[in-house]
């Protein structure tokens, strides 16, 4: 009876195969890409404060975005096949949308900041993670204060704790530079005030 049921499996697994093309996804959505640049079958427009029109799939948006996925399926806007975004310029908005059809995202010491914004209100958590990550590595003495006012406005946690403990870390340093003077007189009392703060030591 063993052999017959392990004969049994055997057939069962061996009579079927799960294949996996790895360039499907990629063709689809290069296809997809090239329709929405002829604005071929584009459902949605989106309409920046400039005048400029950006065509689009709506399916696709909503896949990409949650921003986008509230916006098409529960708000007005479903019924609709024109959108104004007025809190993003044509330039950035164009990045977005080229970033959810194509996954790939272009960040500057230039463009760093708008693109996180931008990401932050569209929720395209991996375009504001690499923002992030980039506003991370170009952190010094001279900007790291504009850094975490930054990433508290837009709720990067990681990234406000990591300029949090480099502030505190190179508070020799920082305090030589502008930002440091612009701090109000509550924000330099509580900074001062951190125990693990790398403050020179007072002599006895």
């Amino acid at each position: 009876m063993d052999a017959v049921q392990k004969q049994v499996t055997t057939l069962k697994t061996s009579d079927q195969k799960t294949c996996i093309n790895g360039s499907h996804m990629v063709g689809v959505f290069e296809m997809l890409q090239s329709l929405r640049k002829d604005k071929v079958l584009c459902d949605i427009e989106l309409k920046t404060d400039d005048g400029t029109i950006v065509f689009a799939h709506k399916n696709v948006l909503v896949s990409a975005s949650p921003y986008f996925h509230k916006m098409f399926t529960t708000l007005d806007e479903c019924n609709t096949n024109l959108v104004n975004i007025t809190e993003l310029d044509s330039t950035v908005l164009q990045l977005m949308i080229n970033y959810i059809y194509t996954g790939e995202i272009l960040v500057t010491k230039k463009n760093v900041k708008i693109l996180l914004a931008a990401a932050n209100h569209l929720q395209l958590g991996y375009v504001k993670s690499v923002c992030a990550e980039f506003l991370q590595s170009q952190m010094d003495p001279s900007n790291c204060f504009g850094i975490k006012a930054f990433a508290n406005l837009h709720d990067c946690t990681e990234l406000l704790s990591s300029s949090e403990e480099y502030i505190k870390k190179q508070f020799l340093e920082v305090v030589k530079y502008d930002e440091f003077l612009s701090l109000s007189s509550v924000e330099v009392i509580k900074l001062i005030s951190c125990d693990d703060i790398a403050a020179p030591i007072e002599e006895k």
